[in-house]
């Protein structure tokens, strides 16, 4: 069976092992298959060059450097978790960020003027010609369903982390979404910021990331596998230590904006302020400036 398949006239689907990548292009409006489906195969590609150096890009970035005879694909990765200037993260922080980045670079020519990569819920979105498009946030990856939509005007990533998602969380966030200039940054942000979502309480249960998944990168590391009711001191904890990061990523100029959910409480900071709105209702409110 094909790895890449056309889902429908633009929209390429590619899956293979931990890839599960969709491409959606579009010119003016007319679906552009072909260029779907080149990203599509191309992500083939970048998968190669992260499995051929797993074992640099499983170290922890603060012993790493970019270095020139390493593919494009593990430099960004590299780079991108580095801007959060945390010991603990690895490039594969980045991963998915970076893959769907790299796809929508590479497809963002011959008259595609929309181009929406969604590699497992992180999102690389390039946009030309005045065109908008609407994402969908799931604030609980534990739950199908999206709470949230964004409207998006411009070129940029937006990517989730926390429990139930693709990777581990050292916090008790159910969501952490950000919005940055590039999907990279955004992947490595929002596991970060999950990670800093930290209460002290026997309500949080944590477990050895090995055993759960024995080729982890964090071996040795106690990450959250599951969490009860937490109080209101609790989630306002957790949800404080989130929002302290966030402004601080932000002053930085490093991210738009982050929605940190905790046990349903919700909190938009920065773009997402502005430019979000209930799944349910009809309207937008205004677009934030991300000057």
């Amino acid at each position: 069976m094909s790895e890449v398949s056309l889902i429908k006239q633009g929209l390429a689907l590619v899956s293979s092992g931990p890839l599960h990548m969709t491409v959606n292009v579009s010119g003016r409006g007319i679906p552009l298959s072909d260029l779907a489906r080149s990203g599509a195969m191309y992500a083939l590609e970048i998968l190669k060059q992260q499995a051929d150096l797993l074992s640099v890009i499983k170290a922890r970035v603060f012993d790493l450097s970019m270095n020139e005879i390493y593919p494009k694909a593990v430099n960004r990765m590299i780079s991108a978790v580095s801007s959060m200037n945390d010991p603990s993260l690895t490039p594969l922080a980045a991963v998915a960020g970076v893959t769907s980045d790299m796809v929508a670079d590479y497809v963002a020519r011959d008259g595609a003027t929309k181009i929406i990569v969604n590699n497992g819920g992180d999102i690389a979105i390039r946009l030309r010609e005045g065109e908008m498009a609407t994402v969908g946030l799931r604030l609980n990856l534990t739950r199908p369903d999206y709470e949230y939509l964004a409207l998006i005007d411009r070129d940029c990533g937006i990517c989730t982390s926390g429990i139930g998602g693709r990777s581990f969380t050292l916090g008790v966030a159910d969501g952490v979404t950000v919005l940055a200039r590039e999907a990279a940054i955004a992947d490595a942000a929002a596991t970060f910021l999950g990670n800093k979502t930290v209460v002290a309480s026997p309500k949080v249960n944590r477990v050895l990331a090995e055993s759960v998944y024995p080729d982890t990168d964090l071996v040795g590391v106690e990450v959250t596998h599951s969490v009860s009711a937490l109080s209101q001191e609790e989630i306002d904890t957790a949800m404080n230590a989130g929002k302290t990061e966030t402004l601080r990523l932000m002053e930085k100029g490093l991210i738009y904006g982050a929605v940190i959910s905790v046990k349903d409480h919700v909190d938009t900071l920065g773009y997402f302020s502005k430019a979000i709105r209930r799944a349910k209702f009809e309207s937008f409110a205004p677009i934030g400036n991300l000057a």
